[in-house]
C-alpha cells in the first residue's frame, strides 16, 4: 500500500477478475484534500488502487475516461480485463461505469 491509499478502501470480496471495495468516509485525508466541501476520489488513485489490488506495476496509460465521480463510502466494483497489450480496468458504481482505463503493465 502506498501512502495515498492507506486506509482509503476496504476489500469486501475478491476473485480473479473483480474486486468489490468500499471507499473510506469523507474524513480520510484524500477526501479532505480533494476537494474541500465536495470530496471525490482523484483520478490518479483509480490507477493506484487497481495496481495495488491486482498486483501489477503500471508502465503507461494508453487511454482513460472518467464518467462518474467516486465519493466517500461508495461501494465500487473494480474489474480487470486482459487486452492484446496490457489491461483494461473499470470502476463501476451502482451499475454505472465511473472510469475505464487502459494500462500497459509489468
Amino acid at each position: 500500500m502506498n501512502i495515498f491509499t492507506q486506509q482509503l478502501y476496504t476489500i469486501q470480496s475478491k476473485d480473479i477478475t473483480s474486486v468489490v471495495i468500499v471507499l473510506a468516509d469523507e474524513n480520510h485525508p484524500i477526501f479532505r484534500a480533494h476537494f474541500e466541501g465536495n470530496p471525490l476520489l482523484p483520478a490518479f488513485l483509480h490507477v493506484d488502487i487497481a495496481a495495488e489490488i491486482f498486483g501489477f506495476e503500471v508502465v503507461g496509460i494508453t487511454r482513460s475516461k472518467f464518467m462518474e465521480p467516486l465519493l466517500p463510502n461508495d461501494e465500487v466494483v473494480v474489474s480487470i480485463e486482459q487486452r492484446p497489450v496490457g489491461v483494461r480496468i473499470r470502476f463501476v458504481r451502482d451499475t454505472r461505469i465511473a472510469s475505464e482505463i487502459n494500462l500497459e503493465i509489468l
